[in-house]
C-alpha cells in the first residue's frame, strides 16, 4: 500500500479571485517534495528533505533544488547507508545517479527526471524551451512560492500527508545573484495549507529549492517564468507581526542543458 500522499488544501483569499486561486494552484503544483526515509523503521516515521521543481528544456525534463538539500541527503544515506531511500513525491528516486550539475556555492543543484518519473510525481513542469534564461524581475513585481515545510508533514500510521504552503509576495530588491522579498499582512496575501499554519512566524524548514515564478502579462495574458529558488526558509519566530523576509536564489545561472555557471570561475558578481 502506499504509504504516502500529497494533499494541497489551500485557503484562497476571496472566491471572487479566481486568478490568485489559480496562481497558487499552479505554484504548489509546479513544487514537488522531495525527500528520503530509512526504509528500517516502521511507521509513523520521520521523512526528511527539501523542495524541488522541474524545468522542461530541449535535452529533456531538468529538476531543480537547493544544493544544501542534497548535500543533506548524501550525510544521511553516508551514515545510514541502503537503508534509506529517495522519493520525489512518492517515486522512489535515484537522485545520486541523476545529478546533472551542482554548486555549493551558488546553492544549486540540478538533476534528470524522466517522462515516467514526470507523470507518477504528479508534478507540473514549467516548459523553458521557447525562452531562456528568464527575465530579471523588477521591483513590485509579483511572485508566487510553494514548497513542503516540516511543520505541515503528518507523520502518523496513516499515510503521511504533504501539504503546500505558498505565498503571494512581491519582490523589494534583485542583484544578479538574488531575490530579495518579503510577505506583508497588509499587502500581500498568504495561501496557507492548513487552519494551525500560522500566517507569519511559521517554520518553513523543508521549502528549501522551492519554485519561485515570476507573474506578468504578456500580450494580454498571464504568463508565468521560473526565476529562482527559495534558498532557506525563514525558521520560526515568535514575533508573528514583524513580516517574513525571504531570499532567493536566481536560476538563470543554471543552463538549457542542466549545467550551471559555475561562481568559482571568478567573473560572476556578487
Amino acid at each position: 500500500m502506499d504509504r504516502l500522499m500529497t494533499h494541497n488544501q489551500a485557503r484562497m483569499p476571496s472566491d471572487n479571485d479566481p486568478l490568485l486561486y489559480e496562481v497558487a494552484t499552479l505554484t504548489m503544483k509546479v513544487a514537488r517534495p522531495l525527500v528520503w526515509h530509512d526504509v528500517q523503521e516502521s511507521w509513523p516515521k520521520r521523512l526528511s528533505g527539501g523542495t524541488c521543481f522541474i524545468l522542461r528544456f530541449d535535452v529533456g525534463l531538468i529538476g531543480v533544488t537547493a544544493e544544501h538539500v542534497i548535500t543533506a541527503f548524501e550525510a544521511e544515506k553516508k551514515k545510514r547507508g541502503a537503508a534509506i531511500d529517495c522519493l520525489l513525491r512518492t517515486v522512489p528516486f535515484d537522485l545520486t545517479g541523476a545529478i546533472v550539475d551542482r554548486d555549493a556555492e551558488l546553492d544549486i543543484a540540478t538533476f534528470s527526471v524522466t517522462e515516467d518519473q514526470l507523470i507518477e510525481s504528479k508534478a507540473t513542469e514549467i516548459d523553458c524551451r521557447l525562452e531562456w534564461p528568464p527575465p530579471t524581475p523588477d521591483n513590485g513585481r509579483e511572485l508566487s512560492l510553494a514548497g513542503f515545510p516540516d511543520e505541515l508533514k503528518k507523520e502518523s500510521s496513516s499515510p503521511i500527508e504533504f501539504r503546500a504552503y505558498a505565498d503571494l509576495p512581491r519582490v523589494e530588491d534583485v542583484t544578479y545573484r538574488d531575490i530579495i522579498s518579503t510577505c506583508q499582512p497588509q499587502r500581500d496575501i498568504r495561501i496557507r495549507a492548513a487552519p494551525e499554519f500560522p500566517d507569519l512566524g511559521a517554520n518553513l524548514s523543508g521549502c528549501s529549492g522551492g519554485p519561485v515564478l515570476m507573474h506578468a502579462e504578456r500580450n494580454g495574458l498571464h504568463r508565468w517564468f521560473p526565476v529562482g529558488l527559495i534558498l532557506r526558509g525563514p525558521r520560526a519566530s515568535s514575533n508573528a507581526t514583524m513580516p517574513a523576509i525571504f531570499r532567493f536564489r536566481r536560476i538563470h545561472f543554471v543552463n538549457a542543458d542542466g549545467s550551471i555557471r559555475h561562481q568559482n570561475l571568478g567573473w560572476l558578481p556578487k
